[in-house]
């Protein structure tokens, strides 16, 4: 887990692909409570393999912005800080 500076946006990246459920939504529900105050935005990284479907029902239940990334390559949840 870091904090990178991309276009003067602290971006918190944390990688949940050694997580398999429950812990998973464990350590999201943590690391976004944790950091949500500090960062402007929270970038959780996953695996193709991991079932985040709860972690997407949180968000949209709790109204925050948040942007989905899927390919090949890169799979990350980003939440934006402004409603979290």
């Amino acid at each position: 887990m870091h904090i990178d500076n991309m276009n003067e946006q602290n971006i918190y990246a944390v990688d949940l692909r050694r997580y398999e459920c429950p812990q998973l939504f464990v350590q999201f529900k943590w690391q976004l409570r944790t950091n949500r105050d500090h960062v402007g935005v929270i970038r959780f990284s996953y695996s193709k393999e991991q079932d985040i479907s709860d972690v997407i029902r949180y968000l949209e239940s709790q109204k925050m912005s948040f942007s989905v990334t899927t390919d090949s390559n890169i799979n990350f949840i980003e939440v934006h800080s402004t409603d979290v």
